[in-house]
């Protein structure tokens, strides 16, 4: 039994192996940062975690005071958050203690990040009309861009944070003002796929976020051509006409134009 114990826990500990931009090892805090981690967590006191089997039982592990856990994934719903370890995940709470990587050295990873909301609950700016909505990619820019049209808005990375921030007026071309800090957790970073023209093979349902359930807008017919903005998120594209996107559908419907 404590041949087993031991051996699960190195099984949440050890870092899953992924191409990275560098051969170079990434520390923080006095460990070692993997692609898609997003902070480590250690526990007040022993403490079980848990993960759903197919069949929908649940198999438990209990942690040790003080052992370090690698987390690879935030969900944040109903007010409440839960970290993902591997194929555990536990509720944050006082017996909790997470310390996030810097929203930069998770960056350094990737070659062509893009930044996604991916708190379900979305996230309220000061002085906007709108939430920034789960699934929601953010535009990253530099602090001393002009705005570029009506109601558009950018992201900036300063000292490990990111920094959002909108037209004033939303006057094309006038100042970009910084109102808010963006929590790290609530982003998740992906690697950006290749744009063009992709056509749909089956009829399907257009959503407004990238999971299973959410909202529709309308129902697309087999055969529309789609423009991908290049972001993919748990098996859905961002898909656009036109110019437009913040629209989702399942990857595996679409196929390249020509074949191509």
């Amino acid at each position: 039994m404590k041949k087993l114990f031991i051996m699960l826990l190195a099984t949440l500990v050890l870092a899953v192996t992924y191409p990275t931009k560098s051969e170079a090892k990434v520390m923080y805090d006095g460990a070692e940062v993997v692609k898609v981690q997003t902070g480590k967590m250690t526990f007040k006191k022993d403490i079980k975690v848990y993960k759903k089997n197919p069949d929908g039982t649940f198999d438990s592990l209990v942690v040790k005071r003080n052992n370090f856990l690698r987390t690879y994934d935030i969900e944040k719903y109903d007010g409440k958050t839960f970290y993902q370890m591997g194929q555990y995940r536990v509720q944050a709470t006082d017996l909790v203690v997470f310390n996030e990587v810097p929203i930069d050295i998770r960056t350094s990873f990737y070659n062509n990040p893009v930044y996604v909301m991916i708190n379900h609950q979305g996230v309220k700016i000061p002085y906007q009309y709108q939430d920034i909505a789960y699934g929601q990619p953010l535009i990253v820019g530099k602090r001393d861009e002009v705005c570029t049209g009506p109601k558009s808005s950018l992201v900036s990375m300063e000292k490990g944070k990111l920094n959002y921030h909108y037209c004033a007026g939303d006057i094309e071309g006038g100042p970009v003002i910084k109102t808010a800090i963006i929590d790290g957790t609530d982003v998740r970073i992906f690697e950006k796929i290749n744009k063009g023209s992709y056509v749909l093979t089956e009829d399907t349902e257009l959503l407004s976020a990238p999971m299973k359930g959410a909202p529709s807008h309308t129902k697309m017919v087999k055969g529309t051509i789609f423009q991908l903005s290049g972001i993919e998120i748990d098996g859905f594209v961002e898909v656009g006409l036109d110019k437009y996107y913040f629209n989702y559908i399942p990857a595996n419907l679409l196929k390249p134009v020509n074949g191509k």
